[in-house]
């Protein structure tokens, strides 16, 4: 979430710029073929004011892939740390503009923290759906669990929550498409939907009963997967404090 703080550099030398530092958490950073590395040109500016976007072939000289992450959830998408020692990138390898990176960084944020919001409302619905399924057939007691009053308002609730999280998602994204400065929509579907949909997984595995903790069952995954959406793209914290920037009353 700290963009500002990168400590990868990124030195010129003749027609050339030296990478040095590492990078973690890179989604397929192992079977990846091309990367786009943001790294520090100018150490003696603002911090967002001397980062450059750097692309990096795999198989570069100086450029090694670290380790492969093992995670709890997203087990089929590969995350790794990267490696950079004294790595060799042409200048003409520089992806827009030298020490701009930085502003390219954080308008791609909000295409990606929009999308994340908007994948947590379907993972949502999803698990809603697979659960109403089942506490309309699982019987006990004597009765279906749908015939439970706590259990039916409880999934009514957050059928509505999905829902509103769904239209909040639908908003922030047409703002930004109509390229208006959506920053705090954008902050507050990520940082709602996100939240929401680990809310909506411990509440459907907990209507699942013990087959929702054996890993066997989709929900169980489903609920690993979920987590990482309120870390990963801007961690909530972080989209609560963009919006509290946004939302003081200057007198």
């Amino acid at each position: 979430s700290d963009v500002a703080g990168i400590r990868t550099t990124a030195v010129a030398d003749g027609d050339h710029y030296v990478l040095n530092g590492s990078k973690m958490f890179i989604t397929n950073g192992v079977k990846g073929d091309i990367y786009f590395i943001a790294a520090k040109t100018d150490t003696h500016v603002k911090s967002s004011r001397g980062i450059t976007i750097f692309i990096v072939e795999k198989g570069t000289p100086g450029f090694s892939v670290g380790r492969a992450l093992d995670k709890q959830g997203w087990r089929c998408s590969d995350t790794a740390e990267l490696v950079f020692d004294n790595c060799r990138v042409p200048r003409e390898n520089i992806l827009g503009e030298l020490n701009k990176g930085f502003y390219s960084i954080m308008r791609n944020f909000q295409n990606e923290r929009t999308v994340l919001a908007a994948q947590s409302m379907g993972e949502a619905a999803k698990a809603l759906e697979m659960t109403l399924q089942y506490v309309q057939e699982r019987k006990a007691f004597g009765a279906t669990l749908w015939d439970k009053q706590t259990i039916r308002q409880r999934l009514a609730m957050l059928q509505a929550k999905v829902e509103a999280g769904r239209q909040l998602t639908y908003h922030a994204a047409w703002l930004d498409a109509q390229g208006e400065d959506a920053v705090k929509e954008v902050s507050m579907a990520k940082a709602y939907c996100c939240e929401l949909v680990n809310e909506v997984m411990y509440t459907c595995l907990q209507f699942h009963g013990g087959f929702g903790y054996i890993r066997e069952s989709t929900i169980e995954r489903m609920s690993r997967d979920a987590r990482v959406q309120s870390i990963g793209g801007g961690a909530t914290e972080v989209m609560l404090e963009e919006i509290a920037k946004r939302s003081v009353v200057v007198s």
